[in-house]
């Protein structure tokens, strides 16, 4: 080992323990408990298939004719059977996880023995933000991605909810560094572990197909047909299990079911505008510059797709499937948790062609960034301030005015912008730290 390689993985260890730090922290109380009751829908389909054999957890809709009313810990719920909504494959990772942390059936679940399955998901998934982009990128932007998604205040409060998107993001990270390998060497088994990924996670949640989907795109838009077609058809076969599955344990039930899924949504002309409009964190509204700024990049980096199509094209994928199937669904943020590894991913690329050449771009990201964290750490402590918010437009303004008038003199705006990104890193983790509900 070099020298190099001991610095940069001495950083990736420090950043790894931050996020993991902040991910921990009050993680069975915030998200408060009802924030989502999904999380124990999941892990009560677990739970009941590995120990009875059957699918059983709770559910509002009237398809159900085998169902029962139930209070547990000061909710109410309609505990159904066989639960069909969803193939088994999350629940029966949830609901194992919850065993094995000292549940002991479905009435000794609590935050506790869930969220511990969300606290190793996290982890991984940071990881895997490092090995994806280090593959495409380099060490830096790779770092940099990482430090962004340990410490956005969104990513990390969100990522302690046991949701099936937080299962779903570290593992197409991975398909996706799979399919990466792939080309660059051309071994089959990478293309194949990555196929075998694509359709194991169609059998947690049917929009997930979108993984099978994406590794597609990306394998035709290198010229790869076939191998796109067999990723395809591995994802389908998969996921024919779970078309299986339903009919086996309630035919009618299941295509009743298929039918709700189909038309329960309200989708709307104004359901992409939401993904700006709405920022929602799980079932609250919460202000998030680094996500605004983060969708501000993707389309910047659109512009030079050839280079980027690696993230551009999982992107889209899962941005069609997003407004063809689950747009505008009340108080649902984890729905936009699979768009945030490509929005920070660009957001750090956009941010370091700013420090080679800085632009009107490093003042849309002062102020869309730096707004929003002056809002969750500065006014929640001393109170909003006139004079600390005008003060900052102007200091920021003129700084700006100033570096781009004088052009000759590059190592002062980089100063600048990496002093103002340390501000907001440090801002990061006390906007976790003071986040309440």
């Amino acid at each position: 080992m070099n020298i190099t390689f001991l610095k940069y993985f001495f950083v990736l260890l420090i950043i790894l323990c931050v996020g993991f730090s902040l991910r921990h922290y009050h993680y069975t109380t915030l998200p408060r408990h009802g924030a989502t009751f999904d999380e124990f829908a999941w892990t009560w389909l677990g739970i009941n298939l590995i120990q009875h054999g059957v699918p059983i957890s709770w559910s509002p809709h009237p398809q159900y004719t085998q169902r029962k009313h139930l209070i547990y810990q000061g909710a109410a719920f309609w505990i159904v059977r066989p639960y069909l909504e969803h193939p088994p494959l999350f629940g029966l990772v949830a609901g194992g996880s919850a065993l094995l942390n000292g549940a002991h059936d479905m009435y000794s679940v609590t935050l506790h023995n869930m969220r511990k399955l969300s606290l190793g998901l996290g982890l991984f998934s940071m990881v895997m933000i490092f090995v994806l982009t280090n593959a495409l990128y380099g060490r830096g932007i790779a770092l940099f991605s990482t430090l962004l998604y340990a410490t956005v205040p969104t990513i990390v409060i969100g990522s302690r909810i046991v949701q099936n998107e937080n299962f779903l993001i570290p593992f197409w990270l991975l398909a996706l560094f799979l399919v990466h390998r792939y080309l660059k060497t051309g071994k089959k088994r990478f293309r194949n572990v990555a196929a075998l990924i694509a359709g194991l996670l169609s059998l947690a949640k049917v929009p997930w197909l979108v993984v099978g989907l994406s590794l597609g795109m990306i394998l035709s838009y290198k010229g790869k047909w076939k191998d796109a077609f067999f990723v395809g058809g591995v994802t389908v076969l998969f996921f024919s299990v779970f078309i299986f599955y339903g009919l086996y344990f309630d035919k009618k039930l299941f295509l009743d079911l298929w039918t709700l899924q189909l038309a329960r949504y309200d989708i709307t002309f104004t359901g992409f505008f939401s993904l700006f409009t709405h920022p929602l964190l799980v079932d609250r509204y919460y202000l998030d510059g680094w996500i605004l700024f983060g969708w501000f990049a993707i389309f910047l980096l659109a512009r030079n797709f050839k280079e980027h199509f690696f993230i551009l094209l999982p992107f889209l994928a899962y941005l069609v499937v997003y407004v063809f199937a689950i747009p505008d669904e009340a108080s649902h943020g984890w729905y936009r948790y699979p768009f945030y590894p490509f929005l920070l991913t660009a957001s750090a690329l956009v941010i370091r062609e700013e420090w080679k050449k800085i632009s009107l771009v490093s003042l849309f990201f002062l102020f869309i960034v730096g707004f929003s964290l002056l809002g969750t750490v500065w006014q929640p402590v001393f109170g909003f301030s006139y004079i600390v918010y005008r003060l900052f437009i102007l200091f920021v303004t003129l700084a700006m005015i100033y570096f781009l008038w004088r052009k000759q003199n590059q190592r002062l705006p980089q100063i600048f912008l990496a002093s103002w990104i340390t501000i907001f890193i440090i801002f990061n983790i006390f906007s976790v730290i003071l986040y309440i509900e």
